[in-house]
């Protein structure tokens, strides 16, 4: 669903506004992946008996921070849960430079296209190179159809039948109980799209479906829609905040019944989106608020300076 999720909402944002896309994509992302990135260096060079698959070397810390895939010795990027996003800045690097030839609409059309191809002749014709084995993968198409759920979904929203809607529900709930039975049984990688990407693209549909019946007026939804902005800190720092509890709290009271392990989960589960909470606000919030003001600062010369030639 992530990748899913990330095609629907990246395709809605040029929809909306194209200007500047990948920078203002750049600053969504790296600084708090930088942050952890080099949190996790850092801890490695105290303890690296934590570590069991991270190999810090300069070429690993190059190659993490600029989004380039790679293995060194099992390892790579050196804050594992980079892989996905050397995937997302795939995806906007060929958004922008679609839309920077294309224009708008037709950039996009054209973005998926394009990646659709790359990934079918990749597939008839395996790469040797990693870089390209990486970027196609099956899962770029999750991404493509994430983007044209979007069209769908913009086009049809406003007269969908309440049979259609029915049916989308279902479909979702028939594709979360398959999710959890494929991802427990089967290994995905030869066929990863029809196993998982489809069924997240019918959840996704679904959760579409019910967003009408959200009330927006009550607590429960800025509650949500605050999380869902600290949704990117909860990614990249829940597995640091659930070992460190593990390890170092619920360790000592040497339990393993199943009540037990039910506390364990919910209390790592409210402790992960308290600090992701807090690291949103006083670090995300802040340095995007900055470096955005920033960006438009820029580009208010630019303009001024072409009025004054003009």
């Amino acid at each position: 669903m992530f990748f899913v999720i990330s095609g629907f909402i990246m395709t809605y944002i040029v929809s909306k506004n194209e200007d500047s896309f990948l920078y203002r994509r750049i600053i969504r992302i790296v600084p708090l992946y930088y942050g952890m990135t080099f949190f996790t260096v850092t801890l490695f060079l105290l303890k690296p008996v934590w570590f069991r698959n991270v190999i810090v070397t300069p070429e690993a810390i190059i190659k993490s921070l600029l989004f380039i895939p790679y293995r060194i010795k099992g390892s790579g990027p050196i804050l594992s849960l980079g892989w996905t996003l050397n995937y997302e800045m795939f995806f906007y690097l060929t958004i922008a430079i679609s839309i920077s030839l294309f224009g708008n609409k037709r950039g996009m059309i054209a973005c998926l296209i394009l990646l659709s191809l790359f990934v079918l002749i990749c597939q008839i014709y395996p790469p040797t190179n990693y870089i390209l084995a990486f970027y196609s993968g099956s899962i770029i198409l999750e991404f493509v159809a994430g983007s044209f759920l979007f069209y769908h979904w913009n086009a049809r929203k406003h007269s969908l039948s309440l049979t259609t809607k029915w049916v989308g529900k279902i479909l979702g709930i028939l594709s979360l109980i398959f999710l959890i039975i494929t991802d427990y049984f089967y290994d995905p990688t030869l066929s990863r799209f029809l196993l998982f990407g489809i069924p997240s693209l019918f959840l996704t549909n679904a959760a579409l479906m019910v967003e009408g019946k959200v009330d927006i007026k009550k607590k429960l939804y800025s509650t949500a829609v605050l999380l869902g902005d600290s949704s990117y800190a909860m990614y990249l720092t829940h597995p640091f905040i659930i070992y460190a509890f593990i390890r170092l709290v619920f360790k000592n009271f040497k339990s393993e019944n199943v009540l037990f392990r039910m506390t364990e989960l919910v209390v790592t589960m409210i402790i992960v989106c308290f600090v992701s909470i807090v690291i949103y606000k006083w670090f995300e919030k802040p340095v995007m608020k900055k470096l955005k003001l920033a960006t438009n600062n820029k580009f208010r010369r630019e303009e001024s300076v072409k009025t004054a030639r003009v």
